[in-house]
């Protein structure tokens, strides 16, 4: 595939609401649409003419109805988010108790100590991330849906939107889309990524793929299980019926394919999936140490498998290093809803109604399904473990309590353990307020639920929005 950037491309002009994903145009006063670098280039068609435009790195709005452009468009909200997400991964297992970073750099040791009041580089960068990816899923489904032919392209840029959202939701107090946008909560936010997973869902139903509709319906599940969460604490209401809603969705989704996984895939000329250099082959700063490496599991007692490491001789300053096997390599898919999600909504929903029978059959049917995937070597050897001396763990032993306290750390610790690096972990410490051990005082006073301010150019650009305002959670 060759790429040709001719002679005299014109010159982009830098506008007000630059990394806010909105359209710029050229001195002639034409649109375009402006890809990142880390977009996946994936063409459904031949290459040979592939992208011979004026400047490939920006396409311009007739150039995106060349039908020889249209694979490539329906990949790019996949390839602009996969950089953002990867990056974000780790500062959320930073600020949550999954991560230990031993450095001096201050942005690591903020997100460790729980402080959320500052905004530093890697933070406006995720924002600016998000939002390129919100409005680029948007303006793709938009485009795509208007040429015609390629649902599935739609069905991916409706999912990618919502994810865009919820992730946003999950990690900044007030969130303007542009320059101009009036404020949103993280509950509306919310709201608004059911609608794109919904769409997502129906769309790819129609074009006859089962997985993603399954796993869009799973992540409606999920926006359900998070408004009721998030209304519950910020509202002081409590709606059972967005967690019907969420057992519904989650029913619909596991009835759909019973075993969905949707994952966002990583690989050149896209971002990489950073989870693998944390403590793995790869080097690099992130180490994770013992607390961490260790989850026991309330049943048997034992190292929890779903927690995959493997021990290495190779010494650290703050302890022994260990490899990641749940992301062995740097293009290993990282998950974003799979069927394990829907079970244990089941579970909570079940138990918050009253139903304890039913939640541990959900828990177990969760443990039944890890117990498969870890015995086929998924996720590394079945024979691995920390500390240094490795016990074999074959399988998970079925819960028995009919105890609701009981249950309900059952199924905190299957979260826990299920999700480890999937961007679960600090949103579960709020919805159960579990505040992480390595929090400073002063942070903790702040409570759990306030996130981070949106970046101050975004503040300094939109009239609706103050510092004091983007320090504070918003929840009108």
């Amino acid at each position: 595939m060759t790429m040709h950037r001719r002679q005299g491309s014109r010159e982009m002009i830098r506008d007000k609401d630059r990394g806010t994903g909105r359209t710029t145009r050229t001195g002639r006063g034409r649109g375009f649409l402006a890809l990142a670098t880390g977009v996946l280039l994936t063409a459904a068609v031949g290459c040979s003419d592939f992208l011979e435009v004026d400047n490939p790195a920006s396409l311009l709005d007739e150039d995106l109805e060349r039908k020889e452009l249209l694979g490539t468009l329906a990949n790019t909200p996949e390839g602009n988010i996969a950089g953002t997400y990867s990056s974000l991964l780790t500062r959320h297992g930073l600020l949550s108790d999954e991560l230990f970073h031993p450095t001096t750099q201050l942005e690591n040791i903020d997100a460790m100590r729980g402080n959320r009041l500052a905004s530093n580089s890697a933070v406006e960068g995720h924002w600016r991330g998000l939002a390129q990816a919100r409005w680029l899923a948007d303006e793709v489904a938009d485009r795509l849906t208007t040429a015609g032919g390629n649902e599935l392209g739609v069905a991916r840029a409706y999912f990618f939107g919502g994810i865009a959202r919820i992730t946003m939701a999950d990690h900044y107090n007030v969130i303007v889309y542009g320059a101009e946008g009036g404020l949103l909560g993280p509950i509306d936010v919310i709201a608004e990524s059911v609608e794109r997973f919904q769409q997502a869902a129906q769309t790819a139903q129609a074009a006859g793929d089962v997985n993603l509709a399954a796993g869009a319906m799973g992540q409606v599940a999920r926006a359900y299980r998070s408004l009721y969460y998030e209304r519950a604490h910020l509202q002081g209401q409590m709606d059972m019926s967005l967690m019907d809603q969420a057992e519904s969705a989650a029913r619909q989704a596991l009835a759909t394919a019973p075993d969905y996984n949707v994952s966002l895939r990583f690989g050149a000329p896209g971002g990489s999936n950073s989870a693998a250099s944390l403590g793995g082959p790869y080097g690099g700063t992130n180490r994770i140490d013992e607390i961490y490496l260790f989850l026991p599991d309330p049943v048997t007692g034992d190292w929890d498998p779903r927690v995959p490491h493997e021990e290495t001789t190779r010494q650290e300053p703050l302890g022994i290093s260990s490899y990641n096997l749940k992301y062995p390599a740097r293009e290993t898919p990282l998950p974003l809803s799979r069927a394990a999600e829907a079970m244990l909504i089941i579970a909570e929903s079940r138990l918050l109604a009253g139903d304890l029978a039913g939640a541990v059959e959900w828990i177990n049917h969760t443990r039944a399904a890890a117990r498969t995937r870890t015995m086929a070597g998924d996720w590394g050897d079945a024979s691995r473990g920390w500390p240094p001396m490795g016990h074999a763990i074959s399988d998970l032993r079925d819960f028995a309590s009919m105890a609701a306290d009981e249950i309900m750390a059952q199924l905190q610790h299957e979260r826990r353990a299920e999700f480890w690096m999937e961007m679960r972990r600090w949103q579960d410490m709020r919805y159960y307020e579990i505040f992480p051990y390595r929090w400073f005082d002063q942070n903790k006073a702040m409570g759990i639920h306030l996130r981070w301010p949106p970046s101050p150019e975004d503040v300094n650009a939109n009239p609706n929005l103050t510092n004091e305002i983007a320090q504070r959670l918003y929840t009108n």
